[in-house]
């Protein structure tokens, strides 16, 4: 009987365990040594050529939050414009509350996605509000990097890309946000092979040493951007075609 209930107690932990992580790059059927040598030379030559841009992105938790769900499927220009828009209408983002249902939505027009967009905004708020007594993300910066990602995706228009990204910019924890320029370049590497970007945080983050995935991050979208197009890609310009499957198979 004692034996039984071990074993129920063995399985009943189990349930509680990670699933292991499946690796479906095929960067990862090379030697461990390969595989970082690789990733660390890309990191390398990618941010020699493009540094590390913040692209306009807040320094302030809050501020970060509210640019980003502005950012989603818009232009940078029009996300940075539509921000600064906001900013000189709310003096606080308390005041975001009371005002006029209309009137945000009307702000956030040109970014598209303004009666979504002003939902999320207004119910993150709200929820923030609740929870730290005003408007402020500053008090995450005491919590662990777990907990903190799972207080931010729990508000509306938060996923984990996006949480990844206040996490990474204004907490400076050293986390990937994989965003459609990382997946995109990713998946051309032969880094992934998965179909979609949110499905990437944990392949990506365990290929990706902390040290270097802001760098990466950030200067896959100025490269994603310029060269490494959805469509057409520069990919005879590209600094790192060395090491790009997508290129090595285009030949």
């Amino acid at each position: 009987m004692a034996a039984s209930r071990g074993a129920l107690r063995l399985a009943m932990v189990g349930k509680h365990l990670p699933s292991p992580l499946k690796k479906t790059g095929a960067i990862w059927r090379e030697p461990s040594s390969i595989r970082v040598r690789t990733v660390r030379s890309v990191c390398k030559i990618l941010t020699r050529t493009y540094g590390t841009p913040r692209f306009g992105n807040p320094s302030d938790p809050l501020d970060d939050l509210i640019y980003i769900i502005l950012s989603n499927k818009t232009t940078p220009g029009t996300a940075r414009s539509t921000y600064r828009r906001l900013q000189k209408r709310f003096g606080e983002w308390d005041e975001v509350l009371t005002a006029p249902m209309s009137v945000l939505r009307s702000l956030l027009k040109p970014a598209g996605l303004s009666a979504v967009k002003s939902r999320h905004i207004r119910g993150a708020l709200r929820l923030i509000k609740k929870r730290f007594g005003a408007c402020d993300l500053r008090l995450l910066k005491r919590l662990a990097p777990e907990a903190a990602q799972d207080y931010l995706v729990r508000l509306p228009g938060v996923s984990e890309k996006v949480a990844k990204c206040v996490m990474m910019y204004t907490l400076n924890l050293a986390v990937l946000p994989v965003d459609t320029h990382v997946h995109r370049i990713s998946s051309r590497l032969g880094w992934t092979a998965r179909r979609r970007a949110d499905q990437c945080h944990a392949e990506l983050e365990a290929l990706v040493v902390p040290a270097l995935r802001r760098d990466y991050h950030v200067a896959c979208i100025a490269h994603g951007r310029k060269v490494c197009r959805p469509r057409s890609p520069r990919c005879h310009d590209c600094c790192i075609n060395r090491y790009c499957e997508f290129f090595k198979a285009a030949q």
